[in-house]
């Protein structure tokens, strides 16, 4: 057999490997190829889902509802009206539960924490220069209701009408002895406080503590010069708001 046929033969018996060859190289590259995207495509769905996830932690840290507080700081500056008195406690009643809390005042200041969104009753507390002057002045409703995110605090400042601890008395005695004039009257407190004041042509001015009830002595002087005294009268002074002074007539 020729060479040159034996040639052709080994050549054409090679042609389908030469002829594959192509298709699989292609096949290889395309696999590769989608391998890479499929890795591409986990990678950048779980940096979404971590970004979404970070951003919706944000977004509720962000949107979240503030609380409303429990409780509410009140708080303010107080005073009285009458001369000598100041507030001692202010007295919060809740006019649902009848629950009363007590502020104590200190300086003309005080300060409570309040339950929220409830309605009290408020009365103030008094106190004069003397022990037995006391009272209580009811100031109304107040609301305490602080809405979500407030800074949980309320101001409440006052002044009350409150009577006057001392009271000017201007007097006159209408009683008459013979051969006798007045000289003092005396004043003595159920608490057994004496205020004494000359007289002067029957007639004499005097400081007395108010809200107290009174035993008057009026002491005489004789043409002899000798002295003594006569039970007059009871006396009240209870005055109100706005009085500071009042006449007393000793008969």
């Amino acid at each position: 057999m020729p060479q040159s046929n034996v040639k052709e033969r080994q050549q054409r018996a090679h042609e389908p490997e030469l002829a594959h060859e192509p298709v699989a190289l292609g096949k290889a590259m395309a696999m590769a190829l989608l391998a890479i995207l499929i890795v591409a495509a986990a990678l950048g769905a779980g940096l979404y889902l971590d970004v979404t996830g970070y951003l919706g932690t944000r977004t509720t840290q962000t949107t979240s509802p503030l609380p409303t507080p429990a409780t509410v700081n009140v708080f303010g500056l107080v005073s009285t009206v009458g001369q000598g008195t100041h507030l001692v406690a202010l007295m919060f009643t809740n006019v649902n539960t009848g629950v009363n809390l007590t502020a104590p005042v200190s300086n003309g200041k005080f300060s409570i924490d309040l339950p929220n969104g409830e309605v009290y009753d408020v009365v103030a507390r008094w106190a004069g220069n003397y022990s037995w002057q006391t009272g209580d002045v009811d100031r109304g409703d107040l609301t305490v209701n602080m809405s979500a995110g407030s800074m949980g605090a309320m101001s409440y400042n006052l002044q009350v009408e409150t009577p006057p601890t001392i009271l000017a008395v201007e007097g006159t005695i209408l009683q008459s002895i013979t051969s006798a004039t007045p000289v003092k009257v005396v004043y003595t407190a159920s608490d057994g406080e004496t205020f004494e004041a000359a007289v002067q042509n029957t007639t004499f001015s005097i400081r007395l503590p108010n809200m107290m009830d009174y035993q008057v002595k009026v002491f005489w002087q004789y043409a002899d010069g000798t002295t003594d005294y006569y039970f007059a009268t009871n006396q009240t002074v209870r005055e109100g708001v706005g009085v500071t002074g009042l006449d007393l007539v000793i008969r």
